[in-house]
């Protein structure tokens, strides 16, 4: 009777530590379970605004192409319409540039008739081509092209174009060779700058 007491007792020991393993067993699957949702909903909570993110950035790279392509094509369009200005503003200059050349031209003009005029009533007193030449401080060449000129208004301004130039153009080249052959002296230290015809200013006369 004793030995039936204790084999039961042994059972009951070993079925007790056999319930506790199993429990045992069984809480940590519980557990390992509870930490797998866990983990998973840690991970669907991530993956939400990781996704959210990555639409934003391919909205923002759109917005940015879409923009940057605007002020390109905006860009373009402000560079054509400056190169049109430029191209006006640089044909406005060269035209008033233009009408400076001619409006200058024209006074220099009125002016060397003023000189032609003033050498042409110079020789009419009887001054020759050198003597003229020494007396404006200019040269020779100068007074007989100027002498010219004064008579071709002499010319134009009488309407006898022909015979009167003719006669006028043989002394002015008779005086011019004269002039050409003879030296006159400038009174020592003095140096005399003179305009040419063509504007410029004609070398010292010697």
């Amino acid at each position: 009777m004793g030995e039936r007491q204790t084999t039961s007792s042994r059972r009951k020991r070993r079925s007790s530590a056999t319930l506790e393993r199993l429990e045992a067993a069984r809480r940590r699957r519980t557990e390992q379970l509870e930490r797998e949702r866990e983990n998973e909903a840690r991970v669907d909570a991530a993956l939400v605004p990781f996704a959210e993110a990555v639409t934003a950035i391919e909205a923002v790279e759109r917005r940015r192409e879409d923009r940057v392509a605007a002020l390109e094509s905006q860009l373009d369009r402000k560079l054509a319409e400056l190169n049109r200005q430029r191209s006006e503003k640089v044909a406005e200059f060269e035209r008033q540039a233009e009408q400076v050349r001619v409006d200058a031209e024209m006074e220099i003009g009125e002016w060397r008739a003023v000189m032609a005029t003033s050498v042409a009533q110079i020789r009419a007193a009887d001054v020759g081509a050198a003597e003229t030449a020494a007396l404006l401080g200019i040269s020779a060449k100068a007074v007989t092209a100027l002498s010219r000129s004064a008579a071709a208004m002499a010319v134009s301004e009488s309407g006898d174009r022909q015979g009167q130039a003719d006669e006028v153009a043989e002394n002015i080249d008779d005086e011019s060779n004269a002039a050409d052959a003879a030296e006159f002296e400038v009174p020592e230290g003095e140096s005399v700058r003179t305009p040419d015809v063509d504007g410029a200013m004609d070398t010292p006369v010697d």
